[in-house]
């Protein structure tokens, strides 16, 4: 929802504190959505890792340690955004455009390694998504709509495209969910051992 509520980007410095002067209630707003968004999504990262642990560990635990890196990437990327930039496009003082420009640049260059870290959210819900789709532990649209999903992911973040964002986070959404519901819908035995719904591929 944040990232539907986001502003435009440019990279356009001047350009941009333009559009965040103008939208600066709704530039906070997005980024406490994003942050508050993030913590959630490790919740059910590691619900994904706890349905695959048994069948495929591997997919599980290094699929999800790479996707909580990428999510709390993204968590302190919005967390310094809603604290910061919202202040500087609502202030009335002379140079609040110049230290924002700064700012805009010295995200650009210092900040690419955190920046990028952020698509390690992705990359590790695609691993999982794999490991899900070979245990079948959750159904086989179910595990291709999170893999599409975080994959279209993949294209949006960098591009700034809000259609491909939206139909990505749709999609991982909808697989998410899905999967997070038979998860909170397990017996306790079912929870131990994670039910296989039909034959898994072969190899």
């Amino acid at each position: 929802m944040g990232g539907l509520l986001h502003p435009e980007e440019t990279t356009n410095a001047a350009r941009q504190y333009d559009i965040v002067a103008a939208n600066a209630d709704r530039w906070e707003l997005s980024h406490w959505l994003i942050t508050a968004s993030m913590l959630l999504m490790v919740g059910a990262i590691l619900g994904l890792a706890h349905q695959l642990h048994e069948r495929r560990p591997a997919e599980g635990i290094l699929g999800g340690a790479v996707a909580i890196m990428g999510a709390m990437a993204l968590f302190a990327v919005a967390a310094a955004e809603t604290i910061v930039i919202p202040e500087l496009g609502r202030s009335a003082e002379a140079g609040a455009g110049a230290l924002y420009e700064q700012i805009f640049a010295f995200g650009g260059t210092r900040w690419t390694v955190l920046l990028v870290a952020v698509l390690l959210m992705p990359i590790g819900l695609m691993a999982m998504s794999y490991g899900l789709f070979r245990s079948q532990v959750a159904p086989t649209w179910a595990a291709g709509a999170l893999g599409f999903g975080a994959l279209v992911l993949i294209v949006a973040l960098p591009s700034g495209s809000m259609v491909a964002f939206a139909v990505g986070l749709a999609a991982m959404t909808v697989g998410m969910a899905t999967v997070g519901w038979e998860v909170l819908s397990e017996t306790y035995e079912q929870w131990e051992h994670p039910p296989v719904l039909s034959a898994a591929p072969a190899a």
